[in-house]
């Protein structure tokens, strides 16, 4: 049976490492897969982790308070929701409360990590294998003997990233860079799916999101680069809201291509702002 992880960032990443390494040892017949890599997850999305997601029975996604906006999350759990049933993905919570989700991932049912909790994942997992299942008792008690070397690996790193205070956090350049490729990502994926369902609208909402957020927090003040970069952002959104037009809906498709209208308005206003703030700085440098 596999299983597919979810992350995005360093916490995350090493979180699933752990669930990957420990989750076989309760349920022998489970086979975690997550991408070793988040860098490389653009490149990579067409081939191999399509091809997990496609196959997994269960998704599990490792939620920080660092990737609650991350738009992989949002992308891989839109892809696991058209896969799966949503009782079959279950968002894990690390330093979070399951009212600090937003947007597509509010329609799971999130679990806190703490031992009630996943020994109901682990049951869920248990239940999937229907007649190669362990008895309750079993199960019960192989929960048992593991679950204090999970605690005590988790508890390490969450710990270890609460008080670390020489983690960069990422540039605005790095979100956006981000946001782009997985912009990228939708529109070959939709190609690849020619026929076999749409991409689901809450990654594209998501994306929408996120390019708002960016704008109320003036991320660009004074980085004519960063407003370059999220110009390129405009042309492939547009493209995947249109090319999945009949699956996502008119009015939906209406509605999602009305909000890249308003947030590109607001863009325009916003950049001519930034750069008539910045041109009498240059010029006078180059006095």
């Amino acid at each position: 049976m596999k299983i597919f992880i979810s992350w995005s960032g360093d916490l995350s990443k090493e979180i699933a490492e752990i669930f990957r390494q420990w989750i076989p040892g309760v349920i022998q017949a489970a086979k975690p897969y997550y991408s070793p890599d988040d860098i490389t997850k653009g490149t990579r999305w067409n081939s191999e982790i399509s091809k997990e997601l496609d196959s997994s029975k269960i998704g599990i996604i490792c939620l920080t308070k660092e990737n609650l906006q991350s738009p992989w999350i949002m992308f891989e759990a839109g892809a696991l929701s058209k896969n799966l049933v949503k009782s079959k993905v279950c968002p894990l919570l690390f330093g979070i409360e399951p009212s600090d989700i937003k947007g597509p991932l509010v329609q799971f049912q999130a679990a806190k990590f703490s031992k009630k909790e996943m020994k109901k994942v682990i049951k869920m997992m248990n239940e999937e294998l229907d007649s190669s299942s362990l008895d309750n008792d079993v199960i019960d008690s192989v929960f048992e003997m593991w679950w204090p070397k999970l605690q005590e690996q988790i508890e390490k790193i969450v710990e270890k990233a609460r008080s670390d205070n020489n983690t960069d956090s990422r540039t605005e350049r790095d979100i956006l860079e981000e946001v782009l490729t997985l912009t990228r990502g939708l529109s070959m994926e939709r190609r690849r799916r020619s026929g076999r369902g749409s991409i689901h609208p809450g990654a594209i909402e998501d994306l929408l999101h996120t390019m708002d957020n960016l704008l109320n927090i003036n991320a660009f003040d004074d980085n004519p680069e960063a407003i370059e970069l999220f110009e390129k952002f405009y042309r492939p959104i547009e493209h995947i809201i249109r090319e999945n037009r009949q699956d996502l809906g008119i009015t939906k498709s209406d509605e999602l291509y009305e909000e890249l209208q308003r947030i590109k308005f607001a863009f325009d206003d916003y950049s001519i702002k930034v750069n008539e703030k910045i041109s009498p700085r240059l010029r006078s440098k180059k006095n």
